[in-house]
């Protein structure tokens, strides 16, 4: 889910809904105001994963320590991969799934 922030993102933890929001692909842009004036803003995927208690505090290593899961979230369902195969031909989705895999590393 694409999503807008006038600060830049951190990850959070809602305890209410169990989930981590982990921020991914940020950008910073600008984006004019009601008023006409320009204003940065950040722009990002939002990643909802379980909260199990994972450390929250250090941006790489929740990457790297939840590698798996947003790999998981990142690759879509075996549908939208089939369909992947189907535009892209088997080795067009080779290459999707290896930018997954160097995007997430294990490590």
């Amino acid at each position: 889910m694409k999503t807008q922030s006038k600060t830049y993102p951190v990850i959070l933890r809602s305890k209410k809904e169990g989930m981590i929001f982990f921020p991914d692909n940020i950008e910073e842009i600008q984006k004019e105001n009601m008023e006409g004036i320009e204003e940065d803003f950040y722009e990002y995927d939002l990643i909802k994963i379980d909260n199990i208690g994972q450390q929250i505090e250090n941006y790489d290593l929740f990457k790297i320590e939840n590698y798996a899961e947003l790999r998981k979230q990142a690759y879509g369902n075996w549908h939208d991969q089939l369909e992947t195969m189907q535009e892209q031909g088997f080795t067009g989705w080779q290459t999707y799934c290896s930018q997954i895999k160097t995007k997430y590393p294990k490590q």
